[in-house]
């Protein structure tokens, strides 16, 4: 009986972690702003904005100029970011993970791979 109670407690105890540890889709949906310090001028901060339409994720970059790019390749599983987008004519790879209100990943540029630092706004 007491092995019982106590593989019952362990299981709970594991069931609990992974349910609170677990990043859903839910948890990437809003704002984030976001810094790539070594980006050209004008890419370097701006604002990422994940939505759902008809059950699908989708997500676009907002630059501090007004000027708006969609995201292509969207993909977000075990709180792994994964997407890109095209910036003049260039296709920059998305990679990021995702804790809690903060991002941490690369862009990857043709120039090579950019440290992206992300947090979400309330």
């Amino acid at each position: 009986m007491k092995k019982l109670l106590i593989f019952t407690l362990l299981f709970g105890w594991v069931a609990i972690q992974s349910v609170t540890a677990k990043t859903e889709k839910k948890d990437l949906l809003g704002k984030w702003k976001y810094e790539v310090a070594s980006a050209p001028y004008g890419y370097e901060t701006g604002t990422l904005v994940f939505t759902e339409k008809e059950g699908e994720l989708a997500g676009e970059v907002q630059f501090n100029d007004g000027t708006k790019v969609q995201m292509t390749k969207l993909t977000f599983e075990e709180g792994v970011l994964k997407s890109g987008l095209y910036i003049e004519y260039d296709y920059i790879g998305i990679e990021a993970k995702v804790d809690g209100t903060k991002m941490t990943g690369t862009v990857d540029t043709p120039d090579g791979k950019i440290e992206l630092k992300a947090e979400k706004t309330k």
